[in-house]
């Protein structure tokens, strides 16, 4: 067996660790760009939280608050320019999977001449990257672990990954209290995005030991917590928990990769703009009931691991109880389960089905799927 390990080159963990980004900032310099969304670091009431250690570190900083809600080439094409025009030290990222990956394509991409397009469709990646640092504001994407930048080319409309070895955070600081005051959808999509990542990496054909025990804790945490954390949002066990199985999960697909889903939910996600999250979600239990004559075993443990069966279930019935268990989620969560709910029209699902049979996560499904298995589950989506 073979398989490549990369993780963070440090992480810290926990309620609080957000106030030790001064010094682990001052590492790099005097200078931290600092990059959020639009809105949603100060209207979570986190911004002073995240700022505060830099004056304490008597650092100087730029805010950068463009990054918009899917990370598109020119995101990350703008990102560049002015990184380059302020001349900081280092890069902060506070926010969700957008900003995470906006920040990682534009300083893994910071000494290079090309344009971000360029490498988007191929262009070999040469230059070693800009020091940033990851705080996840969700507990979701699993970006803080990840090589993986998640772009959108809007003119095409095309949804795929930008990645390299070296991409990932010099340091990640995964502080759950920074997730306390998230919405209750964004809640529910983030999590369903992480338990996306967590099945999919134990259930892909490119597993190895590190991967599975990840993804096995992470399904573990997600499935126990996240009706707690969407119902009770200021439940600061629940929010810890489920940072733990998100940063998890992320650790697994940088590790063993993805499937389906994901290759349909970003065709989705390019031409409807719809959410990463909710597009999971709504596809998850349909690719698992596809997937299930292969890696009914492998659902069986994540049932009992889980806690959705006794240990001495049978395993078909314990594999059956777990896909019906993804099943309901959505619905639990007050999300949408069909397609036709979200503005995805019929008539596009062949086109849907066609691009997303050449993703490159498709080769990482468990099961070989045809043109049309893939039109069958969107259209058991629909």
């Amino acid at each position: 067996m073979l398989f490549d390990l990369y993780l963070p080159g440090r992480v810290l963990f926990g309620p609080g660790s957000t106030y030790r980004l001064g010094e682990e900032a001052r590492r790099y310099g005097n200078k931290v760009l600092l990059v959020t969304g639009r809105r949603s670091l100060k209207e979570s009431g986190n911004f002073e939280r995240v700022t505060m250690p830099f004056v304490t570190a008597k650092l100087e900083f730029a805010l950068y608050d463009r990054v918009p809600p899917e990370p598109t080439l020119e995101a990350v094409e703008e990102l560049r320019r002015y990184l380059r025009e302020e001349k900081c030290d280092v890069v902060v990222a506070v926010g969700g999977g957008s900003v995470l990956d906006t920040v990682k394509a534009a300083t893994g991409l910071f000494y290079e001449e090309g344009t971000v397009k360029e490498y988007f469709y191929g262009r070999e990646i040469t230059k070693p990257k800009f020091p940033w640092i990851a705080v996840p504001t969700t507990a979701g994407s699993g970006s803080e672990a990840t090589t993986i930048a998640v772009l959108k080319d809007p003119e095409v409309p095309k949804k795929q990954s930008l990645r390299h070895p070296f991409w990932l955070p010099d340091v990640a600081v995964v502080d759950p209290i920074l997730t306390m005051s998230l919405p209750r959808e964004l809640t529910a999509r983030a999590g369903l995005d992480a338990l996306t990542h967590a099945v999919e990496a134990y259930t892909c054909r490119f597993t190895n030991p590190f991967s599975d025990a990840v993804s096995r804790e992470a399904v573990r945490l997600i499935v126990q917590n996240i009706y707690t954390a969407y119902t009770v949002p200021r439940n600061r066990d629940a929010r810890e928990k489920m940072m733990q199985g998100s940063f998890l999960a992320g650790m697994a697909i940088q590790s063993a990769g993805v499937g389906a889903v994901h290759a349909l939910a970003h065709v989705l996600g390019a031409r409807y703009d719809l959410p990463h999250g909710l597009a999971c979600g709504m596809l998850l239990p349909h690719v698992m009931a596809f997937n299930l004559p292969l890696v009914e075993d492998k659902y069986a443990q994540l049932a009992v691991t889980a806690g959705i069966v006794p240990p001495a279930t049978p395993a078909p019935q314990a594999a059956e109880r777990f896909v019906g268990y993804v099943r309901l989620l959505t619905t639990k969560l007050g999300l949408p389960t069909r397609l036709r709910e979200v503005g995805v029209k019929e008539e596009d699902l062949p086109s849907i089905a066609e691009e997303a049979l050449t993703a490159s996560s498709m080769a990482r499904n468990p099961r070989r799927a045809s043109r049309e298995d893939l039109l069958n589950l969107l259209r058991e989506a629909f």
